[in-house]
């Protein structure tokens, strides 16, 4: 049974420009180390990190809750799959299944969500 559907895009310029102003400080507010891509060229790494970025912002939405008291960005760890694939990690794990697909263009990285119980 589906509990939730989430969406969310965002410009990666927008992205960039933020990760520009703050680097690590914005590093470690929004993602888990693990979930940090390593590093092989600035766009493609930018790129990475938006995608998950809306990654989370779908769960949330998903979720139901948004960010703020009872979810925080470092609640969810967006993780890939030897093929790539993402794959979710929640701290409260009996909140269910979750289905994410993220994808990028030149301009924008966008992720939808499923929550199944």
């Amino acid at each position: 049974m589906i509990k939730g559907t989430g969406i969310d895009i965002i410009e990666i310029s927008r992205f960039k420009k933020i990760y520009d102003k703050f680097g690590c400080r914005l590093l470690k507010k929004i993602f888990n180390n693990d979930e940090i891509p390593k590093y092989k060229n600035k766009n493609k790494y930018i790129s990475s990190l938006a995608g998950k970025f809306a990654a989370k912002e779908a769960i949330s939405k998903a979720l139901g809750t948004g960010f703020g008291n009872n979810l925080s960005f470092l609640d969810i760890k967006i993780l890939n799959l030897s093929s790539g694939q993402p794959y979710v990690v929640y701290k409260n794990n009996n909140q269910g299944y979750f289905h994410i697909s993220i994808s990028h263009s030149k301009e924008n990285a966008i992720a939808s969500a499923i929550v199944e119980i």
